[in-house]
């Protein structure tokens, strides 16, 4: 066993054992975005079943992630990484194989643990192999392969949806993970905390109930109102549940989560901009999907296409990350990186219906620079900055809160997207010259659909009436999806105000004294 002291001197086999493991969970959260249509043939299922599909996948998800952390330190990171790398091409083998779709949605669960599993301990990993000098370029090629696998992921499947069926963009993963596991078990070392406390049982039971009521509520709320009994009751519980876990954490011997880690501003500031960077990117990416597929009638594989410069600026921003980082600091990479997505969402927001592409691919490109420099500094601030003991705890509250952001902004945004545009469809009704009962008539049922690109011209209405609507509802939409956008710039550019609390590397040397003196732990 080697003193972990001095962090093992990772090679590339290491780099690409953890950079392969992240490109399995980035593909699944998007691949299946353009085979709704094959899954629910193949299967007969309807509206709610698909939405399941992806639900699942997102629950099982976001819960893990915290906990996979502790049971990397607990039984080690490398095994845990392992396990969730099996896992994971084995829940995607038996979800192409399976048929009934309740098994389906439970195994899409299963996935999303696995993917929690993998994805924690890939990065409290390369904290603990890759010195310190290293770590934000390594950092920079994780995050660049998974931001570009999520970006991909449109786009491979609809190829694959095309070529064989949605259940290939299952079957693809068995392959990255075989070759995964063979690399991992080669090349990495294990890293273990030794602890003789027991295990944070109550903590992780309150923060699976907490994570899993909020993200149900989050994704279910958009459908059932916001003032819901289900929603309502669910947001309850998942607030009741999060303060419980703070008790129960400040008194544990051995926390899920350590809370120290929030006494260093760097780590908290760091979470806070993995909350804000995502719920602005998320949310204003699925009204930009919508403005495409729904006013525009772009088929979905050329959305993926369109999507490219996202990805493409996401590779480059995180390529360069590293060097930006040794260069300037996180503090202003962060600065810079949520400026950039700010830029970016306010060029999208003045898109127009026959503006062409131009517009909307420059704010993509300006997006995804700054998100690959905003998500290697993050990562950087709350991970590359907790000692390597806590990596697996800082990894872990580091990805739920970027889920959670993106949970949040889906949810949040969609409403003001459909608040926004049914006020400027009604607005428009009124000020025209429709019959009164027609107006009403459109208003009452029509605005809701407006949200989501819908053009609601009534059974047997003339040509004339139908173009006088259809461009209500463009414009309409057009009003909400600036609006939209234009709140989604003003959060990324709340999170510039945050990077300027993160800081320095040697400020943050010289207050080491704000965490914990880290547990014993070795490397094998």
């Amino acid at each position: 066993m080697i003193d972990a002291a001095q962090p093992t001197r990772g090679g590339r086999a290491q780099l690409l054992a953890v950079t392969l493991g992240a490109l399995m969970p980035g593909l699944a959260t998007t691949i299946l975005a353009v085979a709704n249509g094959d899954i629910a043939s193949d299967l007969g299922v309807g509206l709610s079943d698909l939405q399941w599909v992806t639900t699942a996948y997102l629950l099982g998800l976001t819960g893990s992630l915290v906990l996979a952390g502790k049971l990397g330190d607990r039984f080690g990171r490398r095994r845990i990484f392992l396990i969730g790398i099996a896992g994971f091409g084995l829940t995607s083998l038996l979800i192409g194989l399976s048929s009934p779709i309740a098994l389906i949605v439970g195994l899409r669960v299963a996935q999303g643990v696995f993917g929690g599993f993998l994805t924690t301990n890939a990065l409290s990993l390369l904290r603990a192999n890759v010195p310190e000098p290293r770590l934000p370029g390594a950092i920079g090629l994780f995050n660049s392969v998974q931001g570009l696998s999520i970006a991909a992921g449109p786009i491979v499947g609809g190829a694959i949806v095309q070529a064989g069926g949605w259940r290939w963009t299952m079957f693809l993963n068995v392959p990255v993970a075989v070759v995964c596991l063979i690399v991992g078990s080669v090349a990495l070392r294990e890293v273990r905390i030794r602890t003789a406390a027991r295990f944070d049982i109550a903590g992780t039971i309150l923060l699976i109930v907490s994570l899993s009521a909020i993200v149900y509520a989050l994704i279910d709320a958009p459908t059932t109102g916001w003032s819901a009994p289900s929603t309502v009751t669910l947001l309850t519980v998942a607030s009741g549940a999060a303060i419980a876990f703070v008790i129960v954490e400040a008194r544990a011997a051995d926390p899920l989560v350590p809370l120290s880690l929030f006494r260093d501003r760097s780590f908290s500031a760091g979470s806070i901009l993995s909350v804000l960077a995502f719920f602005a990117l998320n949310g204003g990416l699925f009204v930009v999907s919508l403005f495409w597929l729904q006013i525009q009638h772009v088929a979905p594989t050329t959305v993926g296409l369109w999507l490219l410069p996202l990805g493409g600026g996401m590779l480059f921003g995180a390529i360069l990350s590293g060097r930006v980082i040794t260069r300037i600091g996180d503090r202003w990479a962060l600065f810079g990186g949520s400026l950039l997505v700010a830029g970016g969402l306010v060029s999208t927001s003045f898109a127009q219906i026959e503006g062409g592409y131009a517009q909307v691919g420059i704010g993509l490109a300006l997006i995804g620079f700054g998100l690959g420099l905003l998500v290697t500094a993050t990562v950087n601030a709350t991970v590359g900055n907790a000692p390597v003991a806590l990596a697996g705890a800082a990894a872990g509250v580091q990805q739920t809160a970027g889920r959670l952001g993106a949970t949040l902004g889906v949810a949040v945004l969609g409403g003001v997207m459909a608040a926004a545009t049914s006020s400027a469809f009604s607005g428009l009704l009124r000020n025209s010259e429709l019959p009164t009962d027609l107006v009403a008539s459109l208003d009452q049922f029509g605005g809701s659909a407006v949200a989501g690109g819908v053009v609601p011209v009534p059974e047997g209405a003339d040509a004339e009436l139908a173009s006088v609507i259809s461009d209500f509802t463009h414009a309409a939409f057009l009003t909400g999806m600036q609006t939209t956008m234009l709140i989604a710039a003003a959060i990324a550019a709340a999170g510039a105000v945050v990077a300027l609390i993160v800081r320095s590397r040697a400020a943050h040397q010289e207050d080491a004294d704000l965490v914990e003196a880290e547990p014993p732990y070795v490397t094998e």
